[in-house]
């Protein structure tokens, strides 16, 4: 959340095996935030190195909500019901080229209305290279595979191809920049800055979805890194949603 658009194509770490798996890399990470305080998010992913280019990861995500009005078809309210989704990932990458690695991805998904559940078959896949050190690029197609179905009854796959690029100003700050193009649920573009300090990260920028003010916005983020017999990362990020309303969407992550 900390890239806006750019992070599903470019954030790297254990939990890339959810988003574009080419950046799998060893450790740990959990996260969690609360979208307009009703609407809660976790994730969970570890990674190891498989050898000097291979990489495997596996991973978790949950989305739920409860108190959401039930309507007859007249509109009057008849109760409250609970919707929750989830995945569970596992995947691998690999270096091809001393610059490129790519990367696969798949698993179970599932969504909960109430106490009927329907599963399916998601999967991803990605590109990441490396542009001499000078900046990164990475590309992503997510949301793949067979959705979940209830009683014969199921909804298109949130199908989404993501490319981002991030390219380094100066020794200290890099600029960013990408996009997310989905087939059923919105696309958006953006860019924005980050800044390295001693031992934190800055980064702030503008998310645009055409037609979807409710995701269009600034988001930022601060990164602190702590390195003793190991390194440890948090990242704590808001993100604005619905016009002026900030922040709506709030998330910290660990890493170790």
């Amino acid at each position: 959340m900390m890239m806006g658009p750019s992070g599903k194509a470019l954030a790297s770490g254990p939990e890339s095996v959810t988003a574009n798996p080419a950046f799998i890399s060893s450790g740990f990470s959990a996260a969690g935030g609360r979208w307009n305080l009703q609407t809660t998010g976790v994730s969970v992913a570890g990674g190891f190195s498989g050898g000097s280019s291979l990489s495997f990861g596996a991973g978790v995500t949950y989305l739920g909500r409860g108190g959401i009005i039930r309507r007859d078809e007249s509109g009057l309210v008849t109760g409250e019901y609970s919707f929750s989704t989830g995945t569970a990932f596992a995947g691998a990458s690999l270096s091809i080229l001393p610059w490129l690695r790519a990367g696969g991805s798949a698993g179970i998904a599932w969504e909960n209305i109430d106490e009927q559940t329907g599963t399916g078959i998601t999967a991803s896949a990605g590109l990441a290279a490396d542009m001499g050190g000078s900046g990164t690029a990475g590309l992503a197609v997510t949301g793949l595979g067979v959705p979940p179905e209830w009683n014969g009854v199921s909804k298109a796959m949130p199908v989404e191809v993501s490319a981002a690029l991030s390219w380094k100003l100066s020794p200290s700050m890099d600029c960013f920049g990408g996009t997310t193009l989905g087939f059923s649920t919105s696309s958006s573009f953006g860019g924005g800055l980050s800044m390295d300090l001693t031992g934190l990260r800055l980064s702030a920028g503008y998310r645009f979805s055409p037609g979807e003010e409710e995701v269009t916005g600034l988001f930022g983020g601060i990164q602190y890194t702590y390195t003793s017999s190991g390194t440890y990362i948090i990242e704590a990020a808001v993100s604005q949603r619905d016009r002026m309303d900030w922040p709506v969407l709030a998330g910290i992550s660990v890493r170790l």
